[in-house]
């Protein structure tokens, strides 16, 4: 099954209902022609509908980068905020904020939704929680604020790696982007907002399974992922969302998550729907991630081959592979890893050192963080998790799919902004080359 199947593929349940949303999705088109004729409003009234699918961009300061069309991070997360009026989740690795820094306006905002009534739910994970508690602490014991910490080291000895807020469970976020302030200024980082109700209530729906696993003992994952029931029908690979755009056709849509332990067994897990997105490419595959190797890194050690072998037997099938890692992604083994790669007709690999900041240097940042890959000029996949055994299998991390030829078009514009730009070098198996200065 692919990630994006047509009506053929699906079960006849989930087909009668994808029918619907499609003939509904057809009246909402011939709505907005209509309202958009002659004499149907004034120029000055005309007001385009909000987009159903939005691509967002953090952008280092001093760089090329940002793509033009393409909002900031900050300037959505405050948008999504502000409009809240019921509810706020987030899930997040941690929350790091800086006395007048970018994410400050962020967190303020948090603060005066609570007060006007909104319910505020943070979940984070453990691990990081001991050197990035001062900003959680400033919400604990504040009305309209609840804060849980999720064990996944406890668990499966991963971490809460995921990055994504659902607002009122009808507008969801999901990137790259931690919800620290260098990710907004001094990193690059690509999310995706999803304004859609059936969406965004198969995020919170998963949020919820979190959520309840932070507050109940660990011997409870197993029945609780068989026993969860839901009212509504999830957006999953087997039953996609059709999205509208303006001018640029319908999208389809699902959201995907690992790692299966830690999850509902009724979604979508990422590292198959994202080895059936390469395995259907059939010209060209692009791929931007901070790192990427088949080694096991954490826990037992050996051969991660899934994601491998699906790049590899794209390239063997011809499609031209191209990769951009971070510099981060240089120390051993990992670098003999992606030279390997490279050493494989049509696959190339390239890693990206971003200028240091004219302020000088800044731990932690000032590195490519973007996870995303995008095929054939029509599939496009914006993660939260590196491209590592962990990522997908102990560690809780989330995604979107989306079929559309416009985020296909605009993830291809920023990934050629950075494969053509002055900030990559290609990896050559006969050099070495020095791992980036992190802290």
């Amino acid at each position: 099954m692919t990630p994006f199947p047509y009506p053929s593929d699906i079960p006849a349940r989930s087909l009668r209902a994808w029918t619907v949303r499609r003939l509904m999705t057809f009246v909402a088109i011939a709505a907005a022609a209509l309202a958009s004729a002659p004499g149907a409003l004034g120029a000055r009234e005309r007001v385009p509908a909000p987009q159903d699918f939005e691509i967002v961009e953090s952008v280092p300061d001093a760089t090329i980068y940002g793509e033009s069309g393409v909002r900031r991070t900050q300037t959505v997360w405050l948008e999504m905020i502000r409009g809240a009026t019921r509810s706020i989740d987030i899930a997040a690795f941690y929350i790091a904020d800086k006395p007048g820094g970018p994410l400050a306006p962020v967190l303020d905002a948090l603060v005066e939704r609570a007060r006007a009534g909104v319910k505020v739910r943070i979940l984070v994970d453990q691990t990081f929680l001991k050197d990035n508690h001062e900003s959680i602490d400033r919400f604990r014991g504040l009305p309209g604020f609840e804060v849980r910490v999720l064990p996944v080291k406890t668990l499966t000895g991963g971490v809460l790696h995921a990055k994504y807020m659902v607002v009122d469970e009808a507008d969801v976020f999901v990137g790259s982007q931690n919800w620290d302030w260098r990710a907004l200024n001094d990193i690059h980082e690509i999310g995706a907002r999803i304004r859609n109700r059936r969406f965004a209530k198969t995020f919170d729906a998963t949020f919820d399974f979190d959520w309840q696993l932070a507050g109940t003992p660990a011997t409870s994952i197993s029945d609780n992922r068989a026993a969860t029931s839901l009212a509504f029908a999830p957006v999953t690979a087997a039953d996609p969302e059709i999205l509208n755009t303006q001018g640029e056709g319908n999208l389809i849509v699902f959201p995907a998550f690992s790692p299966a332990a830690l999850m509902p067994e009724w979604v979508t897990a990422e590292e198959p729907a994202l080895v059936d997105l390469i395995g259907s490419s059939q010209h060209i595959v692009r791929i931007q991630v901070m790192t990427l190797s088949a080694l096991r890194g954490y826990g037992e050690k050996g051969w991660w081959a899934p994601i491998d072998t699906a790049l590899r037997d794209a390239a063997a099938r011809g499609v031209q592979v191209r990769i951009i890692v971070a510099d981060w992604a240089l120390h051993e083994p990992m670098q003999g890893y992606l030279k390997s790669l490279g050493l494989m007709p049509n696959i190339t690999v390239k890693f990206s050192r971003v200028p240091p900041s004219p302020a000088g240097f800044i731990p932690y940042a000032r590195v490519e963080h973007a996870k995303y890959a995008v095929v054939d000029d029509r599939s496009t996949f914006i993660g939260t998790g590196n491209w590592e055994s962990s990522y997908f299998h102990t560690s809780v991390d989330a995604s979107v799919f989306v079929r559309g030829a416009g985020p296909a078009a605009t993830m291809t514009r920023i990934f050629e902004r950075d494969w053509s730009g002055p900030y990559v070098t290609t990896m050559e198996a006969g050099k070495t080359y020095e791992e980036a200065k992190t802290h």
